[in-house]
């Protein structure tokens, strides 16, 4: 066997094995692009623009008046073009953290939802904590191992950007799908595999700083980033936090500069420091010259000068998420996002249509596993939205009752295409999915005051491109069901 023939067997088989679970990643990361458009989408109460009167104090205050517990660290998020809400996030001394989004005006809770962050965290840990974080580095290997091999035996990489025979045999219009949707997006496959494994090494490679550090990993963390830590003193904070000052004074030193985060470390100590965070969107790597002050007396304490190499690893997480820009990039990085996704599916429909074609049996139990990935998430993607337009907005557990409906619609989707693996479907089941998503939007205005005419009419784009989205996605589902029912049988 040649090293071209041994090379063509790993890819395949590091795609084949990576295949469903990249598909999951990309997918979700692609939809995280736009995650503060969604999460704004999913809380109707945020589609009418409101005044940014509360301050960071009356935050603190809703807080003091719902926590009874005692406080570890509280992360203060103010509002922003993009999140017109406060973000309050807090750790007890027991581990335990919880999130609220605050509205603008009065800082009360907006009404529970999982928002555009759930995308974000299935994209880099499966909603699975540690566990899910070590897959997906896993996965972003073996993706790193097809896309290299694939590049490899590749002997005619700009023909195939430019071939696609849509009319041709079933392997052969795969085999070009394939190629093309992997050619014309490999420089940002290739670096996306990369930095979201590099990004990560930390927590996938921890020996060195445990073996340096031991168990004092924070301090690991502090001497890398060169940021500022006070061990606790065990003694009684002061009664109110000096949060206005301490803002004040960092917008001075800032030239009038935005706030991104306020962080107090242990609030209820004497020891409690306030680290404040300012916000540049104009940067791929968010400013990391934080400012640490003292809570007793707003006295500023450290001037964070990070090391030439962290400036180096902010710049790759940040061009990695994407959020420094604007929605047309942001769009580029979700049509590339779903190039990949669509090479996946290219590349395991191939991977079967060759065996079928050598062995001469059908192979009904994978393409059921199939669709019940490249088909199911959409299709599980749509229940969430729809259960966020369907369930009331102060029902208490709301946000569960969304994940549910995700993962609900999902496994039991997947289980009908495994039991039903035999029966020809010839592509109905796109049909359910395109006339979801069109639903949806012109439904929308039976539900929430909000909606596609709406947004169109106060030239809200963020919120009408959602909609205009779905009415695409659906109308490709109509098509490739319409395509499908045509062609070979599948599940």
């Amino acid at each position: 066997m040649s090293l071209r023939q041994r090379l063509a067997e790993l890819h395949g088989w590091a795609g084949l094995a990576s295949s469903w679970l990249l598909f999951v990643i990309l997918f979700s990361g692609s939809l995280a692009c736009f995650d503060k458009e969604i999460e704004r989408w999913m809380r109707p109460l945020l589609h009418t623009p409101q005044p940014i009167e509360a301050s960071a104090q009356q935050v603190l205050q809703w807080l003091e008046q719902h926590n009874h517990a005692e406080l570890h660290a509280i992360w203060m998020q103010p509002p922003a073009p993009r999140q017109p809400y406060w973000r309050l996030i807090w750790e007890t001394a027991s581990g335990a953290r919880q999130q609220v989004l605050l509205d603008p005006q009065y800082a009360q809770p907006l009404p529970a939802s999982v928002g555009g962050e759930f995308f974000l965290t299935l994209h880099w840990n499966l909603h699975s904590g540690t566990p899910g974080m070590y897959l997906v580095g896993l996965a972003g290997m073996l993706m790193l191992v097809a896309l290299l091999s694939g590049l490899l035996i590749h002997r005619r990489l700009i023909r195939d950007f430019f071939t696609f025979r849509r009319r041709a045999s079933a392997p052969r219009a795969w085999l070009d799908l394939h190629n093309l949707a992997g050619v014309s997006a490999l420089p940002f496959h290739l670096f996306m595999a990369y930095s979201g494994v590099a990004i990560m090494v930390a927590s996938y490679m921890p020996a060195a700083a445990q073996w340096l550090y031991g168990s004092d990993l924070e301090q690991f963390a502090t001497e890398v980033s060169g940021s500022y830590h006070r061990d606790e003193l065990q003694r009684p904070g002061p009664a109110s936090l000096p949060v206005q000052q301490v803002l004040e004074q960092a917008q001075a030193r800032w030239n009038g500069a935005p706030i991104l985060w306020i962080n107090i470390e242990h609030p209820d100590d004497a020891s409690a420091v306030i680290q404040v965070r300012q916000r540049n969107d104009s940067t791929i790597a968010s400013p990391q010259q934080h400012l640490y002050f003292a809570a007793e007396n707003g006295a500023l304490l450290h001037h964070q000068q990070p090391s030439d190499a962290y400036q180096a690893y902010t710049w790759m997480t940040g061009l990695h998420k994407g959020q420094f820009a604007e929605a047309p990039l942001r769009l580029l990085y979700l049509l590339l996002g779903l190039a990949g996704c669509l090479m996946l599916l290219a590349g395991n429909q191939l991977w079967l249509r060759k065996r079928q074609a050598r062995d001469g049996q059908p192979r009904a139990l994978l393409q059921a596993i199939n669709a019940g990935v490249f088909q199911g998430l959409p299709l599980a993607c749509l229940a969430l939205l729809w259960s966020n337009r369907l369930l009331p907005q102060h029902w208490p557990g709301r946000d569960a009752l969304e994940a549910a409906s995700f993962a609900l619609t999902w496994l039991g989707y997947a289980l009908c295409c495994m039991a039903w693996r035999h029966h020809p479907a010839r592509g109905r089941r796109w049909y359910l999915f395109g006339g979801l998503a069109i639903a949806l939007p012109l439904l929308a205005p039976l539900q929430v005051p909000g909606h596609l005419l709406t947004s169109l009419a106060n030239a809200d784009w963020a919120l009408a491109a959602i909609d205009l989205a779905l009415l695409g996605a659906g109308l490709v589902g109509l098509y490739v069901a319409q395509h499908a029912a045509r062609g070979p049988r599948t599940c």
